[in-house]
């Protein structure tokens, strides 16, 4: 239903091969559950390819690098077509708009704007530029 492959936006995303409509749920990322320390060491290792934890919450994150999904392909976009809800230890991703077979799925990382802003490269007419959600301050 779902499958990784090359990515106009950034190396490697998840392309869907099957139609969603509008609040459709795709599935739930998964990925091994980690302290929220554990995740910030990960992420700052140089020698890991990647970026793939999903925070649950301030203690908690799904890491996706190993044991993960598909959906760990995921990439940011300011317009996505591609939501998500944390609910019960769970990350369940939904379609926000009609998504075709073919289509690559994104969500909109919204990383906090007191970080380091990440540049985005999505190149929708709505990008905002940053990954950081810069209208949360």
């Amino acid at each position: 239903m779902l499958e990784a492959r090359q990515s106009s936006i950034d190396r490697f995303g998840c392309f869907t091969k099957v139609a969603f409509e509008p609040d459709a749920y795709i599935a739930d990322y998964e990925g091994a559950l980690i302290s929220s320390e554990e995740a910030v060491r990960r992420e700052s290792d140089p020698d890991r390819e990647g970026v793939y934890t999903f925070w649950l919450d301030d203690e908690r994150v799904i890491d996706g690098y190993e044991n993960g999904n598909v959906l760990r392909f995921l990439n940011h976009s300011c317009a996505p077509n591609c939501t998500y809800e944390i609910t019960g230890g769970r990350i369940l991703i939904y379609s926000i708009s009609a998504i075709a077979p073919g289509e690559e799925l994104t969500i909109d990382y919204d990383y906090d704007p007191d970080t380091v802003l990440e540049p985005c490269l999505c190149g929708t007419e709505q990008c905002r530029g940053f990954i950081n959600n810069l209208e949360r301050e």
